[in-house]
């Protein structure tokens, strides 16, 4: 993927950044208030505000609207919209970013009529992250649900072994 003219991110900007050693840019829009929205191979980051792809659950661009909603897995930081003026590839960028993340991603039948997704996740390192999401409803915290989450989880982990 490679940067358009139009997305060129100053220099000052590029320096101000929060990214990691060896991050890439990949892309950058601008944002309605006029700070700089800016998708790297790890991660978003709009303004000091740095997101994981591995903490994305979902990301959802509304074109009419040009807003981009950026879900967050339960308990992270609440989920937020980007409101941009010039949008670049960010919303593409965005949604194949939290897609090249997953592994694997299964919905399981918890009891107590509840379900759960259970999603395998590459970030940097070598290691999967497994993360739970919840349906609305869906009692974590509750031993027996606890109990079908740890053994799906087992089971899902010995098919990637």
């Amino acid at each position: 993927m490679r940067f358009r003219r139009r997305d060129r991110l100053p220099d000052d900007i590029r320096a101000s950044l929060p990214t990691e050693r060896g991050e890439r840019v990949l892309t950058a829009g601008r944002a309605t208030d006029d700070r700089w929205v800016v998708a790297t191979d790890r991660a978003l980051i709009d303004g000091t505000r740095r997101t994981p792809w591995t903490d994305v659950v979902h990301a959802q661009w509304y074109d009419e609207e040009r807003v981009l909603e950026v879900d967050l897995l339960p308990g992270d930081e609440p989920s937020y919209l980007l409101a941009l003026a010039e949008p670049g590839r960010v919303p593409e960028t965005v949604h194949e970013r939290v897609m090249a993340s997953i592994v694997l991603s299964r919905r399981v039948a918890l009891p107590g009529g509840g379900g759960a997704r259970l999603v395998a996740r590459r970030g940097d390192g070598a290691d999967l992250a497994w993360q739970v999401v919840p349906d609305t409803g869906t009692d974590l915290d509750a031993p027996e649900v606890q109990a079908a989450v740890t053994a799906a989880l087992t089971d899902l982990r010995s098919e990637l072994a």
